[in-house]
């Protein structure tokens, strides 16, 4: 009260922000009348604002009165609704009312059904005189007891008249991250991971515990500022854009980055966070003398989802931390794909958003020095929100929180969705730190200790990727790999040519001979990528062959397989089913984009159990292009996707073979490199495909010499078809097409060399010259091409 809320009303009225009908009844078990909490409103008030207008100190006091009773006394809420009444009659209107707890939470359980009961917490009517209720911080103790406070509330109020205040969110610098973000197009539209390495979030304070010994030890730093403040900055820099400026909108989309958040298992919280108390803490009044509560905290973490898997998260707050406090979120970004690199050494470029010392956003990059050498320095892009230095702490914000609950505005509260994720988070480390998981150490109080020891301690910076075991090390198998280990996976490999994966090791993969020993490599649970031609041979490398064991005789239950190959939907249906029943998960995933895909950024689409797909989400993330994903629910569904994409491929391959035939045989002497090219500039048929074709021109020429008529088929253009007649679907575009590579065996044609042109650039797929058509027609055996 005296630190917040009497300075932040007084703040409202110099701004003329209160109503033009206000007062305040204090509510309190001390022996005062009116003009006691008058003078001790005075007192607080020329304390903090010694400069402050006695004039209008004594008009605001005017406009506080008291009301005796103790928080247990039902007989004193009754006297209470009497007295707000009375007020009612004054002014003669039915006045609206805001209840603004300043306790400490363990009574809020008797205020809270006391207000109902006594029927402070009724309404006129629903088209005047609400009632409002405002909830400090900590919303419980953990989950269990923020989920009894939620239903306790949600019995005796209605969600719209619930105000949860982290104060946090009402600072201006934090307000101002989504303008920043979403008013501008400078950011935001590479502001995921495909830019972005890392996010660093600290709330580092030079004060301590000091008289809050008996609450703070019951608390300790994570629950303190961890469980909120911090989540709630994270949410800030890493949500979605809301579907509007609507309160629940925004509250929304908040929620929905906290209840993605990867929870950390108890060896994650032994590996990944720190946790230290400041020597003298101890001896504060209130704190236990063998207390294990910690006063500053260090975890990492990574994101999930489709926007920000894998990428890497700390977050540390703290008391009696260096010298000045220092409270930031800093955005590292990638460096540069191909960077000049004028220092001769990789740099990143990063967005600061800075709440003390000053409020200000920086943002850090780099340009040419001034001279005659050709090198770069830092430059600095800054902006403060604030350049006086007498900023009271607290008053703005809870004057904006005050204002907003009276206007009825949520967008600065919390929501019960997100109490809820914040608590699922944070839950699992205090359980594993009381365990001990995670030893308590001592700090020295207003140094940097306790940073130092917690980055020395967390070095590698990032939580381990994980491992990734592949199986089939062929152009897409290779590039899966390399992609994985660009990444920062631990990839095991296996080949039925041993040397292939042996080739390896000198980019970072570990080989192994047999599948017994790649199994054993891996730490369970294990993923396993199978990269392996479709049909028997996934099914021998699955479940074996001629005696041999598969991979399923040697994973453990709760393995995953990822089969990554053009599979049939059907077959997935069938291996999922006989893999579950060894406890070993599966999921489907086609993979498009070819081994350049692979390598740098492939579209993949996933099948089968949801839960199984959140579990390796951060791979998925990592091997696909930003954006590039997306999960199907049910075993197959994936696959069904990509056999379908092939189908369409196809059709659209067939068009633009047969359309650039046209221009090959018309009377004029077309440049069909560059009609492939202007077509990939702005025109309607513009792709991926389009861009292929220009490639092969300028590669084999205008007559494709070299390029073979016979064009080579996978089985999944043949799949969609047959699955089209068998949905009773007329696909004629689609037959029509799979009907030409079938009859190109007899009778290669122009428009063949066009799709076998197309198919090398994109798949990597032989390009036969027409000279050995004969022999691809009749090879040695007899048998066809596949």
């Amino acid at each position: 009260m005296a630190r917040k809320i009497a300075p932040a009303l007084f703040y409202l009225l110099g701004k003329d922000a209160l109503p033009a009908r206000f007062q305040v009844v204090g509510f309190s078990r001390r022996d005062w009348s009116d003009d006691d909490l008058r003078a001790h409103v005075t007192e607080i008030l020329l304390e903090r604002q010694p400069d402050a207008d006695p004039e209008a100190v004594e008009r605001f006091c005017h406009l506080f009165t008291y009301q005796r009773g103790s928080f247990e006394d039902e007989s004193a809420y009754v006297r209470a609704l009497a007295r707000l009444s009375e007020i009612d009659a004054e002014w003669g209107m039915c006045t609206n009312k805001l209840y603004y707890l300043a306790v400490p939470p363990e009574h809020y359980e008797t205020i809270f059904r006391n207000i109902a009961a006594s029927g402070l917490a009724k309404t006129c009517s629903d088209a005047e005189g609400w009632t409002r209720v405002l909830v400090e911080k900590p919303f419980g103790n953990d989950a269990k007891t923020s989920q009894a406070l939620d239903e306790l509330l949600a019995s005796l109020f209605r969600e719209e008249q619930i105000y949860r205040i982290d104060h946090y969110l009402a600072k201006e610098m934090l307000q101002g991250i989504l303008n920043f973000r979403f008013d501008n197009n400078l950011f935001e539209m590479s502001w995921d991971r495909s830019a972005i390495e890392r996010i660093d979030i600290s709330l580092l304070e030079t004060i301590g515990v000091e008289k809050r010994g008996r609450f703070y030890d019951g608390v300790g730093a994570l629950r303190d500022v961890g469980q909120n403040h911090l989540l709630q900055m994270l949410a800030l820099v890493t949500m979605d854009q809301p579907e509007s400026l609507d309160p629940n909108a925004i509250r929304a989309a908040r929620a929905r980055l906290l209840e993605s958040l990867l929870l950390l298992t108890a060896e994650d919280v032994a590996r990944d966070t720190y946790r230290a108390a400041y020597r003298g803490y101890r001896e504060i009044e209130g704190v236990a003398p063998d207390s294990d509560t910690e006063t500053y905290f260090k975890l990492r973490t990574v994101l999930d989802g489709r926007r920000w898997a894998g990428v890497p998260v700390t977050m540390e707050g703290g008391k009696r931390i260096g010298t000045a406090p220092r409270k930031e979120i800093v955005v590292t970004f990638r460096q540069p794909p191909q960077c000049m690199c004028s220092l001769g050494q990789p740099h990143n470029d990063k967005v600061i958003f800075t709440l003390e010392p000053t409020e200000m956003i920086e943002i850090h990059f780099w340009a040419k020095a001034p001279g005659f050498e050709d090198s770069a320095e830092e430059r600095t892009f800054d902006f403060f929100l604030y350049e006086k230095a007498e900023k009271a702490q607290y008053v703005e914000e809870y004057a904006k929180l005050l204002l907003d609950a009276i206007r009825g505005d949520q967008t600065l509260f919390v929501s019960t969705d997100e109490v809820r994720a914040m608590w699922r988070f944070v839950d699992p480390i205090v359980c594993a730190w009381r365990e001990n998981r995670v030893q308590l150490e001592a700090y020295e109080a207003n140094t940097d200790e306790a940073p130092r020891v917690a980055a020395e301690r967390l070095a590698s910076g990032v939580p381990q990727r994980g491992e990734l075991g592949i199986v089939g090390l062929g152009k897409m198998g290779r590039s899966i790999a390399r992609n994985a280990l660009d990444h920062g996976w631990t990839v095991v490999g296996y080949n039925r040519t041993v040397s292939v994966a042996e080739g390896m090791a000198g980019e970072g993969l570990l080989p192994a001979r047999t599948l017994a020993e790649f199994v054993a490599e891996l730490r369970p649970p294990r993923v396993v990528w199978l990269m392996v031609p479709a049909g028997k041979p996934v099914d021998a490398m699955l479940f074996g062959l001629d005696g041999r064991d598969g991979l399923a005789d040697l994973l453990e239950p709760g393995d995953i397989v990822i089969d990554g190959g053009n599979s049939f939907y059907k077959d997935a249906l069938e291996r999922s089913s006989r893999l579950a029943e060894r406890g070993v998960g599966f999921l489907d995933a086609g993979t498009s984009g070819g081994p350049s895909g692979a390598r740098h950024g492939a579209c993949l689409m996933i099948g089968g159990d949801r839960a199984l797909f959140e579990q390796v989400e951060p791979l998925i993330a990592d091997l696909a292009l930003p954006g590039g994903y997306r999960f199907f629910d049910d075993v197959g569904a994936g696959h069904f996707v990509k056999m379908v994409h092939n189908g369409i491929e196809y059709g659209m391959m067939q068009a633009i073979a047969e359309g650039f035939e046209v221009m090959h045989r018309s009377p004029y002497e077309f440049d069909l490199e560059q009609v492939a090219d202007l077509y990939q500039h702005g025109s309607v048929i513009e792709s991926r495909l389009m861009g292929w074709l220009a490639d092969s021109f300028r590669l084999y020429g205008r007559e494709l010499g070299d390029v073979s008529g016979i064009v080579g088929r996978t089985g999944e253009g043949e799949w969609t078809v047959r699955v089209a007649e068998e949905f009773g679907v007329d696909a004629r575009v689609l037959a029509d097409a799979l009907r030409f590579r079938v009859e190109s065996e007899h009778g290669p044609t122009f428009v063949g060399q066009i799709l076998t042109a197309m198919r090398h650039q994109f798949g990597g797929h032989a390009v036969l010259s027409p000279s050995d058509e004969q022999t691809s027609r009749n090879p040695a055996g007899g048998a066809g091409p596949a």
